[in-house]
């Protein structure tokens, strides 16, 4: 953080002044570059003539932090920081953030800007598994209320929402949402279009995680009507991909194909490969979990692996193997299916029980080779994974297989 004779000599250097230039007629140079060196504290009336001279206030000057400083600060935090799907990398990026912010925490002045460097600090703070997210997270929710700042302070109830989430505490955050959205329904009349489509789309997906898949069906369904007569794309892959997976769940083949094909228009429209790949990974785990059409499954696994070989194992390894165990081709299936990894930043039910999928396959395999200790252990596995799951179609094939290497 800029000491007041930084502040002094890199407001002079962004106006082109030389040391004689500042100090004019009532300063000399050799003081003033005491001043900037930190060497001499300039009295309050050499104080409000380099001020005036500089063209800034000179509480700018004395501020913890001057204004330029703290603008300077969040514009380069700006650029760093993205709201994605969390991965390794992005931790690594979140904890240089987080680590930029920090000198300045205490020192912060009451404002918006404050408020911003505040909610970003408390995010990556959280998913850098940091422990001094939560009093910046308050402070940043006070200055947004106090500015009346509605739709800063609703992403905030969102995000704490979001922490409750993926703490797998489903029912908690679902409640959170809706309160809050309720809350700022009250206090706006109407939320702003996109506000309205982040509540929509977190409550739908909150309801689909504690197994209550009609009222997700529902809020998908307006949302994306509501985003059509809205003209907005935003969120508009995710509720397509969302809806499409709750289509399959519920056996809905018209409404899944419509999804999917949603999906492959928007993924042209925005040249965007892989909404595509999420596309395919759709139809491929229709085709192997509920068709059972296990030739036309690997057709589109080979096709995306060959065409994105390193990035595709995530999405396809695990469903190459379930191709394989329906093909008959056991050793092979065993393969792809230890080749598969479960992405430790997933919490959704939905995608936690289709990758417990694994276990059973493997068990199913193992049995099929004559290995029915393995068998048995893998179903065993799988079972007390989906456990806590709510009832879909992969928890009652998993049971089903763990009672068959039980019996």
């Amino acid at each position: 953080m800029a000491t007041l004779g930084e502040r002094i000599r890199n407001l002079r250097k962004q106006r082109g002044l030389t040391l004689q230039a500042l100090a004019g007629d009532q300063l000399t140079k050799g003081m003033l570059s005491l001043i900037e060196n930190n060497k001499a504290n300039p009295s309050m009336e050499s104080l409000a003539y380099i001020a005036e001279r500089l063209e800034v206030d000179r509480n700018e000057l004395l501020a913890d932090i001057p204004t330029h400083e703290l603008r300077d600060l969040l514009k380069e935090i700006e650029q760093l920081y993205t709201q994605e799907m969390i991965s390794n990398e992005l931790i690594i990026k979140y904890k240089k953030i987080a680590g930029k912010i920090k000198p300045y925490i205490d020192k912060l002045p009451f404002r918006y800007e404050s408020a911003r460097l505040l909610e970003i600090y408390s995010r990556c703070s959280y998913h850098t598994k940091q422990n001094d997210w939560q009093i910046p997270l308050a402070q940043a929710e006070e200055i947004y209320e106090s500015l009346h700042m509605i739709n800063q302070s609703a992403d905030l109830y969102i995000f704490r929402a979001l922490m409750a989430f993926t703490e797998h505490r489903y029912k908690e955050a679902l409640t959170i949402i809706q309160e809050s959205r309720s809350t700022f329904e009250e206090r706006t009349g109407m939320l702003d279009p996109l506000k309205k489509l982040d509540f929509d789309y977190y409550e739908s997906i909150l309801y689909s995680a504690v197994g209550d898949g009609e009222n997700s069906k529902r809020l998908m369904e307006e949302a994306i009507t509501y985003s059509k007569e809205q003209q907005l794309f935003y969120r508009i892959d995710a509720l397509y991909r969302l809806a499409g997976f709750q289509a399959i769940l519920n056996g809905d083949i018209v409404n899944k194909d419509f999804y999917i094909s949603k999906l492959r228009l928007f993924a042209d429209f925005t040249d965007d490969e892989e909404i595509n790949a999420v596309a395919d990974a759709l139809e491929i785990h229709y085709l192997n979990s509920f068709a059972h059409d296990y030739e036309k499954a690997m057709a589109l696994v080979e096709k995306n692996l060959e065409k994105h070989p390193e990035d595709s194992i995530f999405l396809f390894a695990l469903e190459k193997g379930k191709a394989l165990y329906g093909l008959e081709q056991f050793e092979d299936a065993l393969i792809w299916l230890n080749k598969h990894k479960l992405w430790e930043f997933l919490h959704h039910p939905y995608d936690l029980s289709v990758h417990y999928e694994k276990d059973a396959y493997l068990a199913l395999v193992y049995a099929e080779l004559g290995q029915n200790e393995l068998a048995l252990k893998h179903a065993t596995i799988a079972k007390e994974l989906i456990q806590p799951m709510p009832d879909s179609p992969h928890k009652t094939l998993i049971l089903k297989v763990y009672e068959q290497m039980t019996a």
